[in-house]
């Protein structure tokens, strides 16, 4: 807490700014600058993740600190419950998407959806025998997938993304030192979003 001495004026600006209704712009605007700040702060988590292979949690503090700043930086420091928890929300979505490569590289290794495996028969080479030609169908004539449209993309979006929020806790117990660490960044970004009180007293004489 600190205080300082203001004109009549300059408190009637203070109440007006802070006591005032929630403005649309402000909390675009924090928004906006929340997600640059959370779109930075995942791609310094997932370097770190990937090249080390740790959640190193001063790396998660970091990013929580990066949001929560750029959130109040928006809000003109204005704080309160809407821009802590749009801070926590970002927070967490940027520590989440770090875990997208990893989902997408397990999914790519998966077998394709009717594929059966080949036994591996001992002492004999080559590849797999083709699959029987189903007839009335030309050999060298491929399925091609169906195109993909801009619902199903923005469906798939949406599934990774989900996927990887709820990736921290499908471990279970085994990453409970993950969870903390993002408790921590979330604590950051929560924080530093608290609701300004101000409180006035007098008015004085001036000397």
């Amino acid at each position: 807490a600190s205080a300082r001495t203001c004109c009549g004026s300059c408190r009637e600006a203070v109440l007006r700014d802070l006591g005032g209704p929630r403005s649309p712009a402000r909390f675009l605007k924090a928004a906006g600058l929340g997600a640059a700040a959370a779109a930075l702060g995942c791609l310094l988590y997932y370097a770190v993740l990937a090249l080390t292979g740790y959640e190193i949690g001063l790396v998660a503090i970091v990013v929580g600190y990066l949001v929560g700043a750029a959130v109040r930086r928006g809000s003109g420091g204005r704080g309160g419950w809407p821009y802590q928890t749009l801070a926590i929300g970002l927070t967490y979505l940027a520590i989440g998407s770090t875990y997208v490569p990893f989902i997408i590289e397990a999914i790519r290794g998966m077998p394709p959806p009717g594929a059966t495996p080949v036994p591996a028969i001992e002492g004999v080479s080559g590849a797999p025998a083709a699959p029987p030609k189903e007839e009335g169908k030309p050999a060298d004539v491929a399925e091609s997938p169906p195109p993909l449209t801009l619902g199903a993309f923005a469906l798939a979006v949406v599934f990774l993304l989900l996927l990887a929020c709820a990736a921290p806790f499908l471990a279970g117990a085994g990453n409970f030192l993950g969870i903390l660490i993002i408790g921590f960044a979330l604590f950051e970004a929560w924080k530093l979003n608290k609701r300004v009180i101000v409180e006035f007293a007098g008015p004085f004489k001036s000397a």
